[in-house]
């Protein structure tokens, strides 16, 4: 049996209705039946905004001309112009002043001139001591520093004292009774001059190895003796520096400004305990 659809929008109801059949034989005529139509899903409904008004609240402020520009209101940032809303530069930062580098002079002035003078390796590289010159001569050994002493002499007649730090280059050698005979030719050849002489004891480095070790403090020991039966201010450092590795630099041997500074500490004592104004 076949059907046909009428469709009645106003109520979303569907009339189906039977066909007549293909055969010729008569039949009854089917009654009609109603079928409620249902609406086809996923259809979006278009959504449009509600309207709203558009209008320029500057238009006033265009149109009036300001007679004084000191009390114009300012336009918002999004209303200036690329050169007014460019940020303005800084001024300009005046030069810095120049320095100039004053060099050191030779002989300063006779206020100003030393009373001591101190000579040694490269261990007194860093140690300063007041009204007092230093003379570092790196990789320097006794015999070095007593060909050097008129040389000191001369440059510096102001100075009363010259204080001697040497000893450790000469430790490699290992020549114990070489090094004792150039210390005391070292402090003769200082007294000679008419200047005192005041010995600064050498300093175990951190890096020595035990027969190293074991000759410096030899050396200290003897030195001990010797500047006492001399008359010589003696400075003991061994205590100072023994087993104390912060106070030297990287490699062991050289001070640092730590110990640099403790050095020159144990050195002004002596000296400061020593001199004699003239």
């Amino acid at each position: 049996m076949y059907y046909r659809l009428e469709a009645n929008p106003a109520v979303n109801l569907v009339r189906v209705k039977p066909l007549p059949p293909a055969c010729s034989t008569p039949q009854q005529s089917q009654p009609w039946t109603e079928v409620v139509a249902h609406r086809q899903r996923g259809v979006l409904r278009k959504f449009s905004p509600p309207p709203f008004n558009l209008s320029n609240r500057y238009s006033v402020l265009a149109d009036s001309n300001v007679a004084d520009p000191a009390h114009a209101i300012p336009l918002p940032p999004q209303h200036r112009s690329a050169e007014q809303s460019r940020p303005t530069a800084p001024p300009p930062k005046p030069p810095a002043p120049r320095r100039v580098a004053r060099e050191r002079p030779r002989h300063p002035p006779s206020s100003t001139r030393p009373v001591g003078v101190l000579v040694g390796s490269s261990m007194v590289r860093h140690v300063t001591l007041p009204r007092s010159e230093t003379w570092c001569l790196p990789v320097a050994r006794v015999e070095d520093v007593q060909t050097r002493v008129p040389e000191v002499v001369e440059q510096h007649p102001t100075a009363s004292t010259i204080v001697v730090h040497v000893g450790s280059n000469d430790i490699r050698l290992q020549q114990s009774e070489k090094l004792k005979s150039d210390f005391t030719s070292l402090i003769q050849t200082i007294l000679a001059t008419g200047k005192k002489c005041i010995v600064s004891g050498p300093i175990p480095s951190a890096c020595f190895s035990d027969m190293q070790f074991s000759r410096i403090r030899q050396l200290h020991a003897w030195l001990v003796g010797h500047c006492s039966r001399e008359r010589v201010p003696f400075v003991d450092n061994f205590g100072s520096f023994w087993r104390r590795r912060s106070l030297f630099a990287r490699d062991g041997r050289h001070l640092n400004r730590a110990g640099a500074s403790l050095l020159a500490s144990n050195l002004e004592l002596a000296l400061e305990a020593h001199h004699t104004p003239r």
